[in-house]
């Protein structure tokens, strides 16, 4: 189901803060790696920012994180600035998309050793499956499941819902609950350690 059921719940969307990967540039999904000064930085702000959004809430709020180290320890410090009560919960699906073999590699460089497969996927980047990893599509099917699992559990609690993940997760989310074309996909920015609130939601 995308968008909303007629529950109207608040939902808040925390990329993590900056990390490793952002620094040394190449494709970082499931390989782990810390947050640097700047990603602890970014979190604490981000906290500082819920905490003042959080002023008037009269619900709860469900925390869900990657369970990847850059995501979780954006979540601990956001839990912790923000003053938020309990623990987070950790969705495994919503780990940033698998690149395989490319994990860690730039695109420049897999242009040269393989420009096959770099054609294949500015052919059809929804389907194209990085070697060893997996595709966009299968990538979004599992986001989305998750999305609708814990969307439905916030409004089960009657909770509002902060999702903290990476960029692609983010984006997958956005453009699903806004019934939003894929290649919209392309033109979302959500920056390291920004947190959104979802437009349509009070």
């Amino acid at each position: 189901m995308a968008g909303f059921d007629s529950y109207r719940l608040t939902v808040y969307f925390l990329r993590h803060g900056e990390a490793v990967g952002n620094v040394r540039g190449g494709y970082y999904g499931r390989t782990d790696c810390p947050l640097t000064a700047k990603g602890c930085q970014q979190a604490v702000s981000a906290g500082k920012q819920l905490q003042k959004l959080r002023e008037e809430a009269g619900r709860e709020l469900l925390l869900v994180t990657s369970p990847l180290e850059r995501a979780r320890h954006t979540a601990a410090i956001v839990r912790e600035t923000a003053g938020l009560r309990g623990a987070f919960f950790v969705e495994s699906d919503w780990q940033e998309i698998d690149f395989g073999r490319w994990e860690k590699r730039r695109y420049e460089d897999l242009l040269h050793e393989d420009p096959a497969a770099c054609q294949r996927l500015c052919n059809d980047w929804q389907n194209f499956c990085y070697p060893q990893g997996e595709s966009f599509r299968l990538f979004s099917e599992r986001v989305i499941a998750a999305w609708q699992k814990w969307q439905q559990l916030a409004v089960e609690r009657q909770q509002d819902l902060l999702v903290v993940s990476h960029g692609g997760v983010l984006k997958v989310i956005r453009l699903f609950a806004a019934a939003r074309p894929w290649d919209d996909f392309w033109r979302l920015r959500i920056s390291p350690g920004e947190l959104q609130v979802m437009p349509h939601c009070i």
